[in-house]
């Protein structure tokens, strides 16, 4: 099975799926990356801290629970390319496919046409 990375996606799916999904189309490090309703594809950051001893969940395996993720944010990956993401429901499989492009259009601020 592997490392993989979570995608979470605001964007309705074809089939309507809403589960948990997966990719191992990024670095497949156990990020959480999201596809937002804009279209723009995020990836979850955060800073790591450690946790005392005596605030961990297993006393007798101090190593568990050693560390917590604060300062949780959202980078914009900017990406530009495909990749595929899949998940289940019960026996029922899920997968799909996007692409992302740069905006094929941009207009210039001072005419309203596109700049060339």
């Amino acid at each position: 099975m592997g490392m993989f990375d979570v995608l979470r996606c605001e964007i309705p799916l074809p089939d309507g799926f809403t589960g948990e999904m997966q990719t191992k189309d990024f670095d497949c490090t156990l990020a959480t990356l999201l596809i937002r309703a804009d279209g723009r594809l995020m990836i979850e950051e955060c800073d790591w801290e450690d946790v005392p001893l005596d605030e961990r969940p297993k006393p007798d395996f101090p190593f568990v629970g050693s560390c917590r993720a604060i300062n949780k944010r959202w980078r914009d990956l900017d990406f530009h390319g495909d990749f595929r993401f899949y998940g289940s429901a019960g026996d029922k499989w899920h997968e799909y496919a996007a692409r992302f492009i740069p905006n094929p259009v941009e207009a210039d601020s001072r005419s309203g046409f596109p700049s060339g």
